[in-house]
């Protein structure tokens, strides 16, 4: 008798995503939120050409490659079950 966990059997087509995976993708969105939410702009100043986003370029570049890379991290986890043996 096995004392380890079992996964659950997933349906035909269907894949599975470990649970601590499926935190870091909710986590991913909502750290987007959070980013569209501070760009966003505050008054109709903030919606003019010349409106400047007061957020460094490196700054933007390190939190977007920091969700791609967590995005990476949870793809790579996703697993389609085997078919069971005929």
């Amino acid at each position: 008798m096995s004392r380890g966990r079992r996964s659950p059997n997933a349906a035909p087509g269907c894949y599975q995503l470990p649970e601590d995976a499926h935190l870091a993708l909710e986590q991913t969105r909502d750290r987007l939120r959070l980013l569209a939410r501070l760009a966003a702009p505050r008054s109709p100043q903030d919606d003019l050409p010349e409106a400047e986003l007061p957020l460094a370029p490196a700054a933007l570049a390190h939190c977007f490659e920091e969700l791609a890379d967590r995005l990476d991290s949870s793809l790579r986890r996703v697993r389609w079950p085997q078919s069971p043996p005929a």
